[in-house]
């Protein structure tokens, strides 16, 4: 099928998003409010204002700790999750794929280095196997918890313990690259070409789509590892340790669905992306269009 693509200006690109920001926002907002308004009514309503007006402090931590992760980030990664899902399909079908083959292989530069990829597949795979088994941790009891809980639990550990050197490494081999540079604001302004824009957008080695992936990782990483240790090695009193566990929640999700977005986007969502990832090449042609500031092509 072929797809017919528009040529949207910098304000239409703008407004889609903005449109898919607000449906975000209200999702969430109505999810949260929902939940909170069923645990209401699921509480003994003297119990929970007795906890929150000068109860014991033992049993009102726990009451918000309980109300935290119940009616806000668990619904809130969900719905998160099936936004993403939408909006991916939508731009597939009204935008399509991007296209980095070029014109072959005689058309092909080196473009990653062996060290990079290696690097970059070990963080890759650390983290599936922290997303896939924290999230089974997450919703274990959904699935009747038990040994395999138990056992996920030293498979997302043993992975925090791998993720954690190389997610130094990245940042330090990559940090060049990721600095923010003046062209990135007109790459911004028209989402990449990625939403129909098709005037010359100028880049370097990353994007400023690619330079957002990793600050956010650099940022939400940093606060995961610390988090992470400090439940592991149990640093403080139950009061910390359930601040941990928030925390560990709400930095994992813009970094779950970053990473998503680059799934999608390295996937089927820009033709000959992870190919480069695998034999450490890029289309000349694709390379001087999308990145013509790279010192890669100097």
């Amino acid at each position: 099928m072929k797809i017919h693509l528009k040529n949207r200006s910098g304000k239409a690109s703008l407004s889609f998003v903005w449109r898919a920001v607000l449906l975000l926002t209200v999702l969430l907002s109505l999810t949260n409010i929902g939940f909170l308004m069923a645990q209401g009514l699921i509480l003994d309503t003297s119990q929970l204002l007795r906890n929150v007006l000068g109860g014991d402090d033992y049993l009102r931590q726990t009451d918000l700790f309980i109300s935290i992760r119940s009616s806000m980030i668990i619904p809130s990664f969900g719905i998160a999750i099936l936004v993403f899902i939408g909006l991916s399909l939508g731009h597939f079908f009204t935008f399509g794929p991007k296209d980095m083959t070029g014109k072959g292989e005689a058309d092909a530069i080196p473009w990653w280095n062996l060290f990079e990829r290696i690097i970059h597949w070990i963080i890759a795979v650390s983290f599936v196997i922290l997303l896939i088994s924290g999230l089974l941790i997450t919703f274990g009891r959904y699935f009747g918890g038990g040994a395999g809980t138990y056992y996920l639990r030293h498979l997302h550990e043993y992975s925090g313990f791998v993720f954690t050197p190389v997610l130094v490494i990245t940042v330090l081999m990559w940090i060049k690259e990721s600095l923010p540079k003046s062209y990135d604001v007109q790459w911004l302004h028209h989402f990449g070409g990625y939403l129909g824009y098709k005037g010359q957008l100028k880049s370097g080695k990353f994007n400023a789509g690619q330079k957002q992936w990793y600050w956010i990782m650099t940022v939400t990483g940093v606060l995961l590892v610390w988090s992470g240790l400090g439940l592991f090695f149990q640093w403080g009193m139950m009061s910390e340790l359930r601040f941990y566990v928030i925390l560990h929640f709400f930095s994992s999700i813009p970094m779950i669905l970053m990473f998503l977005v680059h799934l999608y986007m390295t996937t089927i969502g820009t033709k000959g992306s992870f190919m480069g990832m695998i034999n450490g090449k890029m289309s000349k042609s694709a390379a001087e269009s999308f990145h013509s500031e790279s010192s890669t092509l100097s």
